[in-house]
């Protein structure tokens, strides 16, 4: 059995046992055992492992008929790749003949030194590269406008890539010759774009037809579009993204998603065992929180950390503005078809707007709070809040004929459509009070009413002064500290550059764990809300009820899990405080 492991160094052995073989700088092998098999330890950089693996086994192919790979990685025998790889048996010892296949003897090799890169600990990424290719294959997951935004974003990274797929749940409209919206819509928009010599996207983009999916389950088509090694851009309604980030490891692949990452409790434990199996494959992750890539954000909390304003005492977080969209529903529109439309006002779909926005402040107060641990959290939450504006006026809303005369309803809808101004179950405001185990607090505010004021910041209080984003002032509000550094370039797009650099020099990057404590930090504070009671942190991940339904929404003829009134609009389905069982 020949023993050839990879590592990271600049030395190359092999060692059979009987005989010894040098090649290149050769050093000293470690030869061990596991289960009777002998292997040796063999340090080798990744950007030779393909060359020097092809080289190695051309030239003992003379003397081992049968060869496998063996992989070390730290602990005797981590993994295995093991395949035989027949070649004639010269038992004189001669060189291999010259009627054997050196072509296919590369083809072979190069799958065997695939594998047993893959189990020695290199990317997979990696080990596609040491093969002499690195083009990075890129699929869009949603074609809305954070993932029209997205696949923009990734293009001005400059690397060798290429968009070559695109899924969305809708297929887009038809108008005037031309595709808007859905599937087809983004992939028109990254087409043209990509036609234009000034663009990022430009000669960037291979997407023919049969590479554009609509459907609820054709994120897995444009998946399966892409190899191990290549990377998606998820940018679909927060409740489908456990599954699609699930699928998308499982089938190897790296990841930049939007956030929240989930809506739910269940959502939560799902996610967290797919950054497991992410650090277990080595895949990069990066999650849409950009201001993890802001120096403001980085440097300030940096500095907060190595005790310049002393002990935090508390930090007060705001997402409040003015109304959100709501799209109008079409005449005889399918139920879940208008509920995935207008995925913010269902909490089954958005998480509400604590999660799907707010999110981003309670990441920096828990960053903040967390004191470097990316598991930290709150371990209770406190909480009120409520629908002030419903779908329409009362007076409005007692003309409005049985949703189940939906001729009837679809005529006074649209006529009536400019003063029906919300729509679904979502709250427009929270207040809540995150307590922590040291007892520091986060305040946190979240509003969604039209003529209210806008404030969206993050504001940190020590023992010894206070900061915002990039400051920081001692206790006689004298300033102590201000962010010189400039980032190269928006955050937006710096968060895609880390992950591309992650990937390509294989640098550990997994923002799973700190963006679900950020969005389990949500989904605590709306529970705390719905229900009108302190609720405990361990206790709602452990039995905290799940929103989204049991296994997957694949098909627009499925019943949605949430159905309308008699009039055709949601308030039963409105949590209520004193009422409400966030256990249920």
């Amino acid at each position: 059995m020949l023993g050839f492991g990879g590592g990271f160094g600049d030395e190359v052995a092999l060692v059979e046992e009987g005989f010894e073989l040098r090649y290149e700088k050769f050093a000293a092998a470690k030869w061990g055992d596991s289960g009777g098999i002998k292997y040796v330890i063999v340090k080798m950089s990744w950007k030779t492992f393909y060359k020097t693996t092809t080289k190695l086994l051309y030239t003992l192919s003379a003397t081992l008929e049968n060869v496998s790979l063996a992989c070390y990685n730290g602990s005797p025998i981590m993994g295995w790749f093991s395949a035989p790889f027949h070649i004639p048996h010269n038992p004189k010892g001669n060189s291999m003949s010259k009627k054997s296949s050196r072509r296919q003897f590369l083809k072979t090799s190069s799958v065997l030194a695939t594998g047993a890169a893959l189990a020695g600990g290199l990317t997979i990424s990696q080990s596609a590269h040491a093969q002499g290719s690195d083009q990075i294959k890129v699929a869009l997951i949603g074609c809305g406008g954070r993932g029209s935004g997205a696949i923009r974003d990734r293009a001005q990274v400059g690397d060798n890539y290429k968009v070559v797929a695109v899924a969305d749940a809708f297929e887009g409209d038809l108008r005037d010759g031309v595709w808007r919206g859905g599937a087809r819509g983004g992939a028109h928009d990254i087409r043209r774009d990509s036609a234009n010599t000034e663009d990022n996207l430009h000669g960037k983009v291979d997407l023919p037809d049969d590479r554009v999916f609509a459907g609820l389950d054709s994120y897995k088509k444009a998946i399966d579009c892409l190899n191990p090694g290549d990377q998606v851009v998820i940018a679909t309604p927060p409740g489908f993204r456990p599954y699609h980030y699930r699928y998308a490891i499982e089938k190897g692949l790296h990841v930049f998603m939007e956030k929240p990452i989930f809506i739910d409790a269940p959502g939560f434990r799902h996610v967290m065992e797919t950054n497991k199996m992410a650090d277990d494959k080595n895949l990069k992750v990066v999650v849409g929180f950009q201001r993890r890539y802001q120096p403001e954000y980085y440097n300030w909390i940096k500095q907060i950390h190595a005790g310049s304003i002393g002990d935090v005492q508390y930090t007060r977080v705001f997402w409040n503005g003015g109304g959100i969209w709501c799209r109008s529903r079409t005449a005889g529109e399918s139920e879940l078809n208008f509920q995935v439309r207008n995925w913010y006002h269902f909490v089954w779909l958005c998480g509400d707007n604590i999660a799907e926005q707010h999110c981003h402040n309670l990441d920096i107060g828990n960053w903040i709070h967390g004191k470097g641990d990316r598991m930290a959290h709150p371990v209770e939450a406190n909480a009120q809040g409520g629908r002030t504006h419903k779908a329409g006026s009362d007076a409005l809303m007692r003309q409005a004929p049985p949703f189940s005369d939906r001729a009837a309803w679809d005529e006074w809808y649209w006529a009536n459509r400019q003063q029906l101004n919300r729509h679904g179950q979502a709250w427009d405001h929270f207040f809540v009070e995150f307590t922590y185990a040291d007892g520091s607090r986060m305040f946190s505010q979240c509003r969604h009413i039209q003529g209210t004021e806008n404030n969206i910041s993050e504001h940190a209080y020590g023992t010894n002064g206070s900061g915002t984003p990039g400051r920081l002032l001692n206790r006689n509000n004298e300033q102590i500290w201000n962010n010189r550094e400039r980032a190269p370039k928006g955050s937006m797009q710096w968060e895609h550059d880390k992950l591309v650099e992650a990937i390509r020099e294989g640098k550990p990057m997994n923002d799973g764990y700190h963006a679900a404590m950020s969005c389990m930090i949500a989904v605590l504070g709306r529970e705390a809300a719905f229900c009108g009671k302190v609720v405990k942190w361990d206790e709602l991940v452990e039995k905290g009820r799940s929103y989204f339904p049991n296994g997957e929404i694949t098909d627009f003829n499925q019943t949605a899990p949430v159905q309308p009134d008699a009039d055709g609009f949601y308030e039963s389905t409105v949590s209520v405080p004193g009422v409400y069982n966030p256990f249920a």
